[in-house]
């Protein structure tokens, strides 16, 4: 008996010196570069298919799963969390402390509560005790006509009332994927995006002719760092360089994550070195002392190959 027991410690002691390492590198690597004047910081997180209904291979997570997803959000602890792919509250609870945070739905969220299937909802997990106004969605995103709502992702849109300072007003939005770096003309994908950024730079001219400082979190599906990007190119074109500034313009990109691979029907492990997920601020919005730099939470090796987490490594900005 006695030295059956023994026999185990080792192999505990490595499985929980693994895991908290897991944990512990990316924390180090967050505490490395946090911003001495930050008050407010403003996270985005695409959870890649978060949802307890299991009828999508890339929804299905263990309790395991779910508990390495909340420590990733406790070591990133941001105020405001961005979210994408989310299906309702009950699976990001399990990700997001409900003791600590309110949530935010897309107001798409209201017209699919039948619904059985899995659906991919914006949104934002605002910090308790920060004052919130929950406006209306920005359906203008989700490409409505006469006869339908649009059948793409509306943009979540909600105020933070700060105190001394300008109120924020903030867009949690997942746009049209299929066209990360192709040229506008080749396919039907990139025509949708392309209006979507037009309905985009409409939102930011009327923060701007309201004299409203703005923050825009999410997955652009595009990858606006890149020489051959035209996303960034048509918004400055629409409203202006010097109106915006894109925080994520100098983030390191090397998301570690796992992806399902259809025609295999198998998971390939994968590291993204070009970022999608972006956060944009009016100038107004940010410290007047330097322009804070975004940076990517990157999943170590081990978090990747033991849990099913995201496809998505989080954004983190300190304003």
């Amino acid at each position: 008996m006695n030295s059956a027991k023994t026999s185990r410690h080792p192999i505990l002691f490595q499985q929980t010196l693994c895991s908290w390492l897991a944990v512990i590198v990316p924390l180090l690597f967050l505490l490395k570069v946090s911003s001495a004047y930050a008050t407010l910081s403003i996270a985005t997180w695409n959870m890649e298919w978060l949802s307890d209904k299991n009828d999508i291979i890339q929804s299905k997570r263990t309790e395991d799963d779910y508990l390495m997803m909340q420590t990733v959000s406790s070591v990133i602890d941001a105020d405001l969390v961005a979210f994408q792919e989310v299906d309702g509250a009950a699976s990001l609870e399990k990700v997001l402390n409900p003791a600590d945070y309110e949530f935010y739905f897309s107001d798409r969220a209201k017209y699919f509560k039948k619904s059985r299937g899995s659906h991919q909802f914006t949104g934002w997990a605002v910090k308790k005790g920060i004052t919130v106004i929950d406006h209306k969605d920005y359906q203008p995103l989700g490409l409505p006509t006469f006869l339908s709502r649009g059948d793409l992702r509306y943009g979540a849109y909600i105020e933070v009332v700060r105190e001394n300072q300008p109120s924020l007003h903030l867009l949690s939005i997942h746009l049209k994927s299929g066209c990360f770096e192709t040229p506008v003309r080749r396919n039907n994908s990139c025509k949708k995006l392309a209006r979507q950024i037009e309905a985009l730079g409409i939102w930011i001219n009327a923060r701007l002719k309201l004299g409203q400082e703005f923050v825009i979190a999410g997955d652009f599906n595009h990858y606006m760092n890149e020489k051959n990007e035209w996303v960034w190119e048509q918004l400055v074109d629409e409203v202006g360089e010097e109106n915006m500034v894109k925080l994520t313009k100098y983030t390191d990109a090397k998301c570690k994550a796992r992806k399902y691979n259809y025609r295999t029907k198998r998971w390939e492990h994968v590291v993204y070195r070009k970022l999608i997920d972006h956060i944009i601020a009016s100038p107004g919005a940010l410290p007047e002392s330097s322009t804070p730099k975004a940076r990517q939470y990157q999943y170590s090796y081990h978090a990747v190959a033991t849990y099913r987490l995201s496809d998505h490594c989080p954004v983190i900005v300190d304003l």
